[in-house]
């Protein structure tokens, strides 16, 4: 199974789910296990956590194994996109019928269509701009930037800001990267712009959180709380941390303390050395995935790459910025860390695909049949 795998992507990613199902272990098994050692639900989440990374590391590999064009083909990325986008009418008509003031997942906690709808975006653009051959027309530019505000707009409803924000920067850096002509950028940038403020600045819960983020200590029990025990956490790990299972935010005190914020209680157990070895592990993670993107050789395996590498940047990035309140506070899963299914899930299909493609560029260069002629590499307009 590891053999289609590339050694530096799989061992990046053994590696952070260690530390994060350590992590778990950690938050949810330790403290009580002398008293409940018993209790078969004390080790729920560890367990389920490694029963779906096994189950998406399986469909991962054997999404490696198959060639992408044959997912890359026909109607296929546009089926995608299409059960996305029902997928989230599905969660808005439940919230409108629930009459909840905020729903996100599609049966009770199970599945959360954010995380598969990277995937589908990643998975249009690359297919879209291929087919097209550029962006540089507007009615194609008008179309393909549909597809992602009709997401963004869904998640509006939910109401998840952060996710609609994070997916209109992701849409942001995929129509760059595919060749967007330059007289758009006054245009387009500016109400990319506006609508991003837009989002973030409108009243209810977003609001707070930006104001808890300027200043936590001014509401300390309420909106500014979490943001207080994150960075207590961070300070008091120090260089190595207080050794794992001996943190003590994470008993009440650190709300999310294994999904969103897991950072914190690696920085409190493991200390900023922990930190940074999960710095390193991305940063071979992305970096390699980069690096086959700058290597291949056809459009949509260029995009395909830099969408995947993308997604685990910029995540990586804005949970580290929101842990350390660089960012206003928005729950954004640290992929293969966090205690999540859906995320994880998505994440392990996500790489299965970008190594499929990884996997098509090293045949193709061993081919004899290959010739000289190649496309022409894949450049900002």
């Amino acid at each position: 199974m590891l053999k289609n795998w590339d050694g530096w992507i799989v061992f990046s990613l053994l590696a952070l789910f260690l530390i994060g199902e350590t992590v778990i272990i950690s938050v949810n098994v330790v403290p009580y296990l002398v008293d409940s050692y018993q209790k078969l639900s004390l080790y729920k989440k560890p367990l389920l956590q490694f029963m779906v990374f096994s189950i998406g590391f399986l469909l991962a590999s054997l999404l490696a194994r198959l060639d992408y064009k044959k997912y890359m083909s026909g109607a296929i990325p546009y089926l995608i996109s299409l059960i996305t986008i029902l997928s989230l009418l599905f969660v808005f008509i439940k919230k409108l019928l629930t009459g909840r003031s905020v729903d996100r997942w599609l049966f009770g906690g199970s599945i959360q269509p954010l995380e598969f709808a990277k995937i589908a975006l990643v998975v249009f653009f690359s297919y879209y701009i291929v087919r097209k051959g550029n962006l540089r027309q507007w009615r194609h530019l008008f179309w393909a930037l549909l597809f992602p505000l009709f997401i963004a707009l869904l998640l509006l409803a939910q109401p998840d800001k952060g996710g609609a924000v994070f997916i209109l920067l992701m849409t942001a850096l995929m129509v760059y990267v595919g060749g967007v002509p330059k007289r758009v950028y006054p245009l387009v940038f500016p109400l990319f712009s506006l609508m991003v403020y837009y989002i973030l600045t409108s009243k209810g819960y977003v609001a707070e959180r930006l104001s808890a983020w300027k200043d936590p200590f001014l509401d300390p029990e309420d909106s500014g709380y979490q943001i207080i025990q994150s960075l207590y956490a961070l300070a008091r790990g120090g260089f190595m941390g207080v050794g794992v299972g001996q943190g003590l935010q994470k008993m009440g005190s650190l709300p999310a303390s294994d999904t969103d914020y897991i950072i914190a209680v690696i920085g409190e157990e493991m200390g900023f050395l922990g930190i940074f070895v999960v710095i390193v592990l991305y940063a071979i993670l992305v970096g390699r995935l980069l690096w086959y993107a700058l290597m291949a050789k056809e459009h949509m395996e260029k995009l395909l790459l830099f969408g995947t590498a993308t997604n685990f940047a910029l995540s990586f990035l804005w949970n580290l910025a929101m842990v350390s309140n660089l960012i206003p506070p928005k729950g954004i899963a640290l992929p293969f860390v966090s205690y999540g299914p859906s995320n994880l899930l998505a994440s392990l299909l996500f790489l299965g695909i970008a190594q499929s493609v990884i996997n098509h560029q090293e045949r193709s260069l061993s081919s004899p049949l290959r010739t000289s002629s190649t496309p022409t590499i894949l450049k900002h307009a």
